[in-house]
């Protein structure tokens, strides 16, 4: 969600030892300090956090800004990635697994993993009895709908193909997701898993209605909340953080589609050959223990999928949805040859839908 950025350090003022690691990159006595490298959306740590673990472990803190898990994925696989620390979407993590570009997360270190919501803990994570990434955060993708544009009831993901919204309908530039949606609204399995089982002709023909009504595509979160503030769209599946953001400032109406909610959770994943591994498991650890809450659930609204984390912090998980998560579709892991192909049909039906 942030631009590609340099790797950045993040050391904090911690009196003469953060002096030496600044002007040397060293501890005491000229002792080299353990890096822990990551690569992840740049909003989702504070600076304030990292320079506590890095004050914590004696350690420093590099990570560098990824706009999402496809990107992180093609890093991984062209070898162009040398973090410990990855993170997968849930549909990135099975391949990545199944390609040996991460490796099984050892959960002795990570024992707040057994308060995970079970709901999160798929199976696709698990291989030989491993298992290969720990949701890091949850979220779902609700429809925001601008009641100041939109004067009919929207209730439902089939409604973004309706006639009366012509024109004010937005929507992420993404093949996997709007494909999803599609499915989802039309009545269609959901996540099928070969192009088999795919009628191209009649998708097609489908996303290019629905491109039709629609009024923007954006890429990031920055861009969506742009499309909602100066009224270019009036309504658009987007994340739940957007529109909690907005709704101070629009009349935003924020709707759980009857079809289901799109949610998603991002995982921690530690790569294949991590040369700070140990360091990797004691972030992961720390961060459902001690940091997420106020590194991205308290200033985002961004759920860190975690019991203990509400419990400790007196949240209701209804505000969540995770009371209910029955409620929530989810995009699965695919073949290679499946993606494709919704990326080929989403580009042709964009360029006749003339967008």
């Amino acid at each position: 969600m942030t631009e590609r950025a340099s790797r950045r350090w993040f050391l904090g003022s911690f009196g003469a030892a953060a002096t030496a690691g600044l002007a040397g990159c060293a501890g005491a006595f000229g002792r080299t300090k353990p890096t822990l490298t990551m690569i992840d959306w740049g909003y989702v740590y504070n600076n304030d956090i990292l320079a506590d673990f890095e004050q914590r472990h004696d350690c420093k803190v590099e990570r560098q800004a990824a706009q999402g898990s496809a990107e992180t994925l093609s890093l991984l696989r062209s070898g162009r990635s040398d973090h410990d620390l990855v993170p997968l979407g849930n549909y990135a993590v099975t391949p990545a697994m199944n390609e040996g570009l991460i490796e099984p997360i050892d959960l002795g270190q990570v024992p707040s993993y057994g308060d995970v919501f079970d709901f999160l803990k798929k199976d696709y994570f698990e291989m030989g009895g491993d298992v290969y990434g720990v949701p890091r955060s949850f979220g779902q993708t609700p429809l925001a709908v601008n009641t100041d544009i939109v004067d009919q009831e929207v209730t439902a993901l089939r409604d973004l193909w309706s006639d009366d919204l012509a024109g004010v309908v937005g929507g992420r530039d993404d093949a996997r997701l709007q494909v999803l949606y599609r499915n989802a609204a039309f009545d269609q399995p959901l996540n099928p898993t070969s192009r088999e089982e795919v009628d191209f002709e009649a998708l097609k023909t489908d996303l290019i209605a629905r491109l039709e009504n629609t009024a923007g595509l954006w890429n990031s979160g920055g861009d969506s909340e742009q499309l909602l503030r100066n009224e270019t769209v009036g309504v658009q599946p987007v994340w739940n953080y957007v529109v909690v953001s907005l709704q101070s400032e629009l009349p935003i109406q924020r709707v759980r589609p009857a079809e289901g909610t799109k949610a998603w959770f991002i995982q921690h994943c530690v790569r294949a050959g991590a040369e700070n591994r140990e360091l990797a498991h004691t972030f992961i650890e720390e961060w459902q223990s001690r940091y997420g809450y106020r590194s991205l659930m308290a200033p985002f609204s961004i759920a860190i999928p975690n019991e203990r984390v509400f419990e400790e912090h007196d949240v209701d998980p209804s505000t969540y949805g995770v009371d209910n998560p029955d409620q929530f579709i989810y995009e699965e892991p695919k073949p290679p040859e499946l993606v494709e192909a919704y990326s080929e049909t989403w580009s042709e039906a964009k360029a006749e839908a003339d967008i």
